[in-house]
């Protein structure tokens, strides 16, 4: 349990770091290209990753490129539904949806596999759902309005559901060749299926295309969201689900909003109250999931 937090808690700083850092690039570039970059940018790490690796003592089944192409498919599905999703709810509906993904996730795996809910995981759902709910309400500067429904929130149900559904079949279907590879595996396939979306987009809407050179900050902030928010997150993420599964990783991954006040406090902008309050509580649940783990491998 000590590891599988610190992993998820790796790749929930990593993700809530991107969110400033990519608000900060989507001001110049086009959000389909810094999508599709984002996995162009981690493929070389993870498959360098992949070389330089201990190979697994058995020998891997093969593989069947259909499972592989599903998996790549759930991912690039993913990415597509969330940019769409966020872009067509409201920000307080999309955080409520987005925080439900413990829910999601617990009922998915439960279906898909049979797993049994872990001691401790509902007053965990509870507090880590609040606790993200309140980050996302204080934000400062959040469009004012009603919790109306704009249609983007079931494609962010959508979304989470499709990255849930890789997290099982992945540790199914690939985990036979080490969390390494199978990450470089699906990513690979993710970012084929990427190209081939931004390609359909530009030739029907359009893609703006950059008139300039990145300067070097941007340069570095496309690889900090290429290298470890796709190369090293998913790589923690896959390892953190392999240890204690996908209901209970999803818990972790909901403090990725705590991280990203944080860091956005790092960059100049000043927290709410509401937000460092909404901030502690899940991390309070969290624990408490962790604490409960713990003793009960002690009994």
């Amino acid at each position: 349990m000590r590891r599988a937090a610190l992993v998820l808690l790796l790749a929930a700083l990593i993700w809530g770091s991107m969110i400033p850092v990519l608000a900060a690039l989507a001001q110049h570039y086009d959000k389909w290209l810094l999508s599709w970059l984002r996995y162009v940018l981690g493929m070389p790490v993870l498959w360098l990753a992949v070389l330089i690796s201990t190979r697994p003592i058995a020998a891997p089944r093969p593989l069947q490129f259909g499972r592989l192409f599903r998996l790549g498919a759930a991912m690039a599905v993913f990415s597509v539904l969330y940019t769409f999703g966020v872009a067509h709810a409201h920000p307080a509906t999309s955080a409520i949806v987005l925080m439900c993904g413990p829910i999601w996730a617990t009922l998915l795996s439960r279906a898909m596999t049979g797993a049994p809910t872990p001691q401790g995981f509902a007053v965990t759902l509870v507090l880590v759902v609040t606790g993200g709910i309140l980050v996302m309400l204080g934000t400062p500067g959040r469009v004012a309005g009603g919790f109306g429904l704009q249609g983007g929130e079931i494609l962010l149900l959508i979304a989470q559901l499709c990255w849930s559904w890789y997290s099982i079949r992945a540790q199914q279907w690939l985990s036979d060749r080490g969390q390494i590879a199978l990450s470089a595996l699906t990513c690979s396939v993710a970012s084929v299926l990427l190209a081939v979306v931004c390609g359909v987009v530009w030739a029907t809407a359009g893609i703006d295309l950059p008139t300039r050179a990145p300067t070097l900050p941007e340069v570095g902030m496309m690889l900090w969201i290429g290298v470890l928010g796709v190369a090293a997150a998913i790589l923690l993420w896959n390892t953190g689900v392999s240890l204690v599964g996908v209901p209970v990783a999803s818990l972790f991954s909901n403090s990725a909003p705590v991280f990203a006040i944080g860091i956005a406090a790092l960059m100049g902008s000043e927290p709410s109250p509401m937000q460092l309050v909404g901030g502690a509580v899940v991390l309070v649940g969290i624990a408490q999931l962790q604490i409960r783990q713990m003793r009960g491998a002690r009994s």
